[in-house]
């Protein structure tokens, strides 16, 4: 199936119960997250709810939800690296049936027009060292390795981390 339109939104209370399922199903099933994880995974209204933090969808024409990401900010609760004036991407997924289509790439490119017109000085995000499809957008759309920031959110499970500097 080709998707012709994808729209970026913030989901909207009636969606997010949908955001979350989405969101969970593509890490557990990809085996990106551990079990205790999905639960937050799937929690697409605190999300919504979280000062700081944007839940975003991919929408087609129809308003069926192919993707999802959180747009957050220094200091928000679902920041993980972001510091000073920086905005960070979290829980990206895309629907299997919409992979390769470019839902992933228009919910970052979203992430940089919000972090431009905020004036904040760059992007920031983490991801699995095997989710090498997501880093090679990354590094497409300008993000380059930020080594020194990477991190562990257990004990020998490491997360690259990536930046793209604003103007």
């Amino acid at each position: 199936m080709q998707i012709t339109q994808i729209t970026i939104r913030e989901a909207l209370p009636a969606e997010l119960a949908a955001t979350g399922e989405l969101t969970a199903a593509v890490y557990r099933d990809e085996s990106l997250a551990e079990p205790t994880y999905l639960p937050r995974l799937a929690d697409a209204a605190a999300r919504h709810a979280a000062p700081g933090a944007w839940q975003l969808i991919a929408v087609d024409a129809s308003g069926r939800i192919l993707g999802a990401a959180v747009y957050t900010v220094a200091g928000s609760e679902f920041a993980d690296i972001a510091a000073g004036d920086e905005a960070e991407i979290r829980m990206l997924a895309t629907a299997g049936f919409a992979r390769g289509q470019g839902v992933g790439q228009a919910l970052v490119q979203d992430c940089v027009r919000r972090t431009r017109e905020a004036g904040r000085s760059a992007l920031v995000l983490s991801t699995k060292p095997e989710m090498t499809a997501a880093q090679r957008l990354y590094a497409r759309l300008g993000f380059q390795r930020t080594p020194e920031r990477d991190w562990e959110y257990a004990p020998g499970k490491g997360l690259l981390t990536f930046r793209l500097v604003l103007d």
